[in-house]
C-alpha cells in the first residue's frame, strides 16, 4: 500500500507540471498544478505511516526511496534542465535528494533489524559499512556533479569539483548518523515494550 501510494505520489507531481526535463529557464513553477502537489505531497508522507506496521512492506518501501534519490541525482547530473519540484541548482532539492536517502536507510534498517533479529555488533558492522559505502558513493556522484554544472574545460584541472564532492560525502555521512539514532531509538522503544509488565 505505501508503494501504491509513493507511485500515485510521483504521477500525480508529474501531472501537475513539478517533473520537467527542458526547464533551461529556470522558471518552471510557473507551470505548477499547486493543489495535485499539495495532494502528492500528502500521499507522500502517508507512504511511510502505511507501510511502517509490516518490515517487509518497509523494505520495499525503502528500497524505491533509495532507488528514486539515486535516479534524481543522476538525472540532475546528466540533465541541466531537469527539474523536480524545485530548480536543480538550489539546495533544497539537494535536502530532498538526502532526506529520501535518510528515509530510506531508516525504513530498511528497522525492519531488517527485526526481521533478522540483529545484535549489536551485527548492526555497528551494518552501520559502518553502509555509512562508508553511502560516504563514498556520495563524494563520486557530488565530483562529477560539480565537474559538469561548474567547471569548463579551461580549468585545467584548477576546478574545486572534488571538494564540492568531499562536501557532499561529508553531508551524507551526518545523514547516515541521524539515520542511525533513530532506528537505534526506535529498536530501543521497541525492546523496552516488550520487555515491560502488561498492567492488569
Amino acid at each position: 500500500m505505501g508503494s501504491a501510494l509513493l507511485v500515485i505520489g510521483l504521477v500525480l507531481l508529474a501531472v501537475g507540471g513539478f517533473v520537467q526535463f527542458d526547464d533551461a529557464s529556470g522558471f518552471g513553477s510557473e507551470q505548477w498544478n499547486l493543489p495535485l502537489g499539495y495532494l502528492a505531497a500528502v500521499l507522500g508522507i502517508a507512504a511511510p505511516a502505511v507501510a511502517w506496521p509490516l518490515p517487509k512492506a518497509r523494505i520495499w518501501l525503502g528500497a524505491e526511496l533509495a532507488a528514486l534519490s539515486v535516479l534524481l541525482i543522476v538525472i540532475g547530473i546528466a540533465s541541466a534542465g531537469f527539474r523536480f519540484v524545485w530548480a536543480r541548482d538550489e539546495f533544497e532539492l539537494a535536502a530532498f535528494e538526502f532526506l529520501l536517502l535518510v528515509l530510506a536507510v531508516i525504513l530498511i534498517g528497522t525492519a531488517l533489524s527485526v526481521r533478522l533479529r540483529a545484535g549489536w555488533p551485527s548492526r555497528i558492522v551494518a552501520y559502518v559499512c553502509g555509512t562508508t559505502l553511502v560516504g563514498y558513493l556520495a563524494v563520486r556522484v557530488g565530483t562529477a556533479y560539480y565537474d559538469k554544472t561548474m567547471c569548463s574545460p579551461e580549468d585545467s584541472g584548477d576546478c574545486l569539483a572534488l571538494l564540492g564532492g568531499m562536501f557532499w560525502g561529508a553531508g551524507a555521512v551526518v545523514v547516515c548518523l541521524v539515520a542511525i539514532v533513530v532506528i537505534e531509538v526506535v529498536l530501543w522503544r521497541r525492546r523496552r515494550s516488550s520487555v515491560m509488565p502488561v498492567a492488569r
